[in-house]
């Protein structure tokens, strides 16, 4: 079985309690909010810790109504949690602002619903009311203001891997008989792939980093799976971010 090498040493390893569901980082803020939920009872929980230095500044914080919350969006200062109506409906319904650093309500809004969310507001609406009209809300504080100015545009500060057409992986990652794709980035002169591979019969998910013919590390993402699994990785500010086990969350500097 092949044993993970840690050249690289990891500045963020934090294993939740639930499942990870969903993340989302804050530009130029090194700060990543973590979606867990418990695999049984289905009820949601946040995090928010920093992938630059490693600092968790909470854990898994629970609210009311947690089991129709959802992870909507993350900034420097707070994250945007919205609920919906029930957990059968698709209605979102009910905002929550959470301090980042704390994890502590700083507003509420239960009669309004989310339609979307910028660093400028959040543009809100009421579902009781028919046609919809929407109105926009500070997202720090959650008083009324007019329709931003600003527009958001497509965020250039993460970086995803691609497939390569003929990409084929050296021989010295010792590589098992590969299913699918491989997923591939190069970043300063260091080579990141993802792939599935197959051992006795095994199917896993691997990630390895290496520079010329030097691996600097080499983990296994998940084992014992039936399919393959969506995109692994992702690079924000020379850190490279992913999931192991579904749990952990892990944060390297390359």
């Amino acid at each position: 079985m092949h044993q993970p090498a840690y050249i690289l040493q990891p500045v963020l390893s934090e294993k939740l309690e639930g499942y990870i569901w969903k993340i989302e980082t804050g530009q130029e803020t090194g700060l990543i909010a973590i979606e867990s939920r418990d695999p049984e009872s289905r009820q949601a929980a946040f995090s928010v810790m920093d992938f630059i230095t490693g600092k968790v500044y909470f854990r898994e914080r629970s609210y009311d109504r947690s089991g129709q919350l959802n992870l909507a969006w993350l900034g420097r200062e707070n994250l945007i949690l919205h609920g919906y109506e029930g957990t059968e409906s698709p209605e979102s319904k009910g905002i929550t602002c959470i301090d980042s650093g704390s994890g502590e309500i700083i507003w509420q809004k239960f009669n309004v619903s989310l339609d979307y969310v910028t660093e400028y507001g959040l543009r809100v609406y009421d579902p009781r009311l028919q046609p919809r009209k929407y109105t926009w809300l500070d997202h720090l504080s959650g008083t009324d203001i007019n329709a931003p100015q600003g527009t958001e545009t497509e965020r250039e500060d993460i970086l995803f891997p691609r497939q390569e057409p003929g990409f084929r992986l050296p021989g010295f990652t010792g590589a098992g008989e590969i299913a699918g794709g491989v997923q591939i980035l190069h970043y300063n002169s260091r080579h990141i792939v993802a792939f599935h591979e197959i051992n006795d019969g095994i199917m896993q998910q691997r990630i390895i980093v290496y520079q010329d013919d030097s691996i600097l590390l080499d983990d296994i993402l998940i084992s014992g799976i039936q399919k393959l699994q969506p995109e692994a990785f992702f690079i924000q500010q020379k850190h490279l971010i992913y999931i192991r086990d579904k749990k952990r969350i892990i944060s390297y500097l390359v």
